[in-house]
């Protein structure tokens, strides 16, 4: 991936067929909980148009396991009638630091922006 964009407020990497951006946010002091109503507001800014539920029948958004310490939080949708996901990190153990990660890629990557999305890992 090639980096188009790197400062305090955004991170973007691109190839042909991925485009990553994240948005480092302080302050938030999100909960657990309180994760689901942070990115929904989101995807509706962004307006990332998803369904109830993902393509593995799980309601959306969902809670995501085993992303190394983080909490996770996501959804899956589209935007211009590309697939795209997003994804809202919080590390437990300081939880004034999220992380809200768009990912939009070309159909049949998923499992690879699934690869990506599950690699974060708290510094």
């Amino acid at each position: 991936m090639t980096v188009v964009y790197n400062d305090d407020t955004r991170f973007e990497a691109t190839n042909t067929v991925i485009t990553l951006d994240i948005y480092p946010r302080k302050g938030e002091n999100l909960t657990y909980s309180g994760m689901k109503s942070a990115i929904v507001r989101w995807a509706v800014q962004e307006q990332l148009v998803y369904n109830d539920y993902n393509s593995s029948n799980e309601s959306q958004p969902i809670y995501m396991k085993n992303l190394n310490g983080y909490w996770g939080c996501a959804i899956d949708g589209e935007k211009a009638a590309n697939p795209a996901s997003m994804l809202l990190l919080v590390n437990p153990d300081n939880p004034d630091i999220s992380l809200y990660v768009w990912i939009a890629y070309k159909n049949d990557y998923y499992q690879d922006v699934m690869q990506i999305l599950k690699s974060f890992q708290p510094m």
